[in-house]
């Protein structure tokens, strides 16, 4: 994709099992890559100020600020997913929630080859799970409903604000599209909203017959 405007100060990259996409602040905005179109995509040769890498992980809890303590972190994100013995847990507060994100990180290869990639001198990276992003990119979205999504590697990531009040922040194992969309009309229903006259959006980037699909039932699809 070619980029447009001044040259880039930030970029956001999305990163999962075989595939990824990006974005920048200067409006340049990839479709789903391959993985083996890594070391071809231009972005990854620039410098930029600022470098924010979102990996894809189920393994993803929000915990009460007042409960959470560093010693118990591991220990309150086994009680919502399965931890494997070797997995490193990190966590990050989530002041508009009153909440701390708790999540594990993938060990990918994917992600280390573009972090090594784009590391340069006097830049700043950030390395957050997918669900971080949505949820801060969800509470600037200035309708009543605000309704976000990612969808990649069979899993659905879904947050929903009704005003300032966090919803929902959950994902869900979803073979195909069609099975992703069950999900976000049973949560939306379960919430009682109105999805006729709700927007949805979506920072992953969605295929033509999927944002179709999608405009059947909502106001709008938008990206983040």
């Amino acid at each position: 994709m070619q980029e447009t405007g001044n040259n880039p100060t930030k970029i956001s990259v999305q990163i999962g099992l075989n595939g990824f996409s990006y974005t920048t602040d200067n409006c340049a905005r990839s479709s789903w890559l391959s993985a083996e179109f890594v070391f071809n995509t231009d972005v990854f040769q620039k410098r930029y100020d600022k470098i924010e890498l979102s990996c894809f992980t189920p393994k993803f809890c929000l915990v009460p600020s007042a409960y959470f303590s560093e010693e118990k972190a591991r220990e309150l994100l086994a009680e919502s997913v399965s931890l494997e013995e070797g997995d490193e847990v990190g966590w990050r507060e989530l002041e508009s929630a009153g909440a701390v994100e708790i999540y594990s990180l993938p060990k990918s290869r994917l992600t280390h080859i573009i972090s090594g990639l784009m590391d340069k001198e006097g830049c700043e990276m950030e390395i957050l799970p997918e669900l971080h992003y949505l949820l801060r990119d969800a509470y600037q979205v200035e309708q009543y409903n605000k309704i976000a999504a990612s969808y990649t590697d069979g899993r659905l990531y879904l947050v929903i604000y009704q005003g300032k009040n966090l919803v929902l922040c959950s994902s869900y194992q979803a073979p195909d599209f069609t099975t992703a969309q069950y999900y976000i009309f049973l949560a939306i229903r379960k919430l009682q909203m109105n999805i006729e006259a709700s927007a949805i959006y979506f920072r992953t980037p969605l295929q033509a017959e999927e944002e179709l699909s999608l405009y059947n039932y909502f106001k709008a699809v938008k990206s983040l």
